[in-house]
This record gives C-alpha cells, structure tokens and sequence, in this order.
C-alpha cells in the first residue's frame, strides 16, 4: 500500500517536473520571428506529449523540391500570418477574453530534405499539409484535425482562425493583413507622375495618350503579364520563391506545370514581353529601316544585321522558355539548343 502511494506521488511529482510551461513555449516561440515553434526528432514528444496549459497549432508540411508540394508553399506563408496576427493582439500567447485564460502557441515540422521527421512516422503522414491542434494537458495522441479549404489566400487564413476559435473557444482571434508597401507606393508613383504631366505638359501629354500604337503596346503588355501566371500569383497568394535542400533558392516549381512561385510570373512575363518585342521588331521595324536607309549603300547591310539581331533574340527568348517548360514537365520533346551552350 505505501509502496502504491509513493510511486503515485512520485509519478506526480515527475509529471510537475517534466511540464512543459507557457514561460517555456513562449521562449521558443520568439527564437523565429515567425513566432513559430520549429519541431524537431528532439523535442517534439516533449513539447506535445509532456503537460502544459497552452493549445498547440501544429503544421505539418514539406517544402522539399523532391515532394513538390504547391500547397504546402501557399499554406506556409498563410500559417506565419496567422502566428503573426495572433501574437500581435497575444504577446505572451495569452487570451483573457474568454471565460478563462486560454494560451496558443504555434508550431510547425518541415520535410526539406529526404529525411522524414519523427513526427510524420509517428503520426502516420501520407500526405501534407496537414493541421493538427492539441489541447492542453499533454496527450500527444489527441487532437483536432482541422481541414485545409481549398480556397488560398485570406480566405484560408480566416478558415484556419475561425476553427481555432471554436474548438478552443477564443473570441479574440484577429486577423490581420499585411499592408503591401509595393503596391501603395508604385500606386503614388504613378499617380503623382500622370498629374505633373498633364500640369507641366498638357499638349504632350493628351497627344501621347491619343496615341493608338502607345495603347496596342500597353495592352500587349497586360495581356503578357496574364499569361504569365499574374492573376494565378494574386488569387492563390503562391510563395515568391522556393527552398532546396541544401539551402539554395528554387526559382521554379520543378514538375508541377499548374502551380508556380510568384517569381516564375515575373520571369516568364520578361521572356514573353522580349519575344514579343523581338518578333514585333523582326516584323516592323526591319522594313522601316530599310526604307529609311533606302538608295544608300548601307540598305542592305541594315537589313540583314538588324533581321539577324531580331531573329537571334527571338530564338533566345524562345530557347528560355522551352527550358521553362522543361523544367514545369519533364520529358517535353521540343527543347531548343541555349546560346550560351555554343560558347562552351
């Protein structure tokens, strides 16, 4: 009987010792910037499975080239806003708006590389993203899964917070977006240059912009940065760019033609607006300089230098995105031969 006694106090007192406390998490959370608890084979089991008085978010994701989880890399960004917004209103993790206290903490397990983490073995992953949130108390094999929408952007980041809100019953979970700097001040910019030109030059101004072929090139230039994937990047809120596993950057998503980074957008819609240029130069500008120079001796050597200029920077604009296209879909049968490679 004492015996029976004494292991239960010492497995309470063991159980005291070995909780993990909100202090605890709360340091964690501020060695990211993210606020976000990096799960490692190490500390996992003692940071889910050890008792503690705090909710856990949990992210289960991949951001390895290999996996070629588009999701994951929207999802990523969306979970850092939702971290970031909560602790915004929380500094110390804590809500006081309830009936009671109620701590969160936010943590997150990468597959970056070909090792699996711990975690995703233990838990059983056969996919990812997955979103996990444990209650308080420490039972590392209870929790709440809660389903990703398919809808990206701020609509799955107030899908993420509202099912927050509900299970562990916290009022005061806001949301908060980013303000896009970019777009405010290239917004001004333009603003501001538009109005000095029609107070400054208002002849010039009305007569540039009464200009048929300045309108074609504008909506050419639209059309192009359509095709680039502008409208996809702004709708899914896509990652600017990748990862590798050694730490490099990943400019585009290898083996997924229907998800991107927002910088493939950015690069495609260069290729697209030179090989647009290059073919409408090819087209226009090679007879009009042969016109101009008609009767002189020069004719002929403009014509076939400026249509050999043209036509090498078309097939260069060319060869770039057939490689593009190589790395979205591997096996694509139609790869030009790179410039540069003739110089090696």
């Amino acid at each position: 009987m004492k015996f029976q006694i004494l292991l239960s106090l010492w497995s309470f007192v063991a159980g005291i010792c070995m909780a993990i406390t909100n202090d605890n998490l709360l340091q964690r959370s501020r060695k990211n910037s993210d606020n976000i608890i990096e799960l490692t084979d190490g500390n996992y089991q003692k940071i889910l499975g050890t008792g503690r008085n705090a909710w856990i978010m949990v992210f289960l994701t991949s951001s390895s080239p290999q996996i070629g989880c588009a999701t994951c890399i929207e999802a990523a960004d969306e979970y850092k806003l939702l971290a970031k917004s909560w602790f915004k209103d929380h500094p110390d993790g804590v809500s006081t708006a309830g009936e009671e206290e109620t701590s969160l903490f936010f943590a997150i397990s990468d597959l970056k590389g070909s090792k699996i983490p711990e975690i995703f073995t233990f838990y059983g992953l056969e996919h990812v993203p997955r979103f996990f949130l444990f209650a308080p108390g420490g039972n590392i094999r209870e929790y709440e899964t809660i389903d990703l929408m398919n809808n990206g952007g701020m609509e799955r980041v107030l899908g993420l917070a509202g099912s927050i809100k509900k299970i562990a019953n916290i009022p005061d979970f806001n949301i908060y977006q980013p303000m896009n700097w970019s777009l405010i001040i290239t917004t001004a910019f333009i603003t501001f240059g538009i109005s000095y030109l029609f107070k400054r030059h208002y002849e010039l101004t009305t007569k540039l912009l009464s200009m048929r072929p300045l309108w074609a090139l504008v909506w050419t230039l639209f059309v192009i940065l359509m095709l680039g994937g502008y409208m996809f990047n702004l709708i899914r809120g896509s990652q600017l760019a990748g990862v590798g596993k050694d730490g490099d950057l990943i400019y585009f998503l290898p083996g997924q033609s229907s998800s991107q980074f927002k910088i493939e957008t950015q690069i495609t819609g260069v290729i697209y607006s030179g090989l647009a240029a290059a073919i409408v130069g090819l087209v226009l500008a090679v007879p009009r300089l042969k016109s101009y120079y008609k009767g002189s001796g020069k004719s002929t050597i403009v014509e076939v230098g400026s249509s050999a200029i043209f036509a090498i920077v078309v097939y260069t604009f060319f060869a770039g995105l057939t490689s593009i296209y190589e790395i979205k879909q591997p096996g694509y049968p139609y790869p030009l031969t790179k410039i540069s490679s003739l110089f090696k």
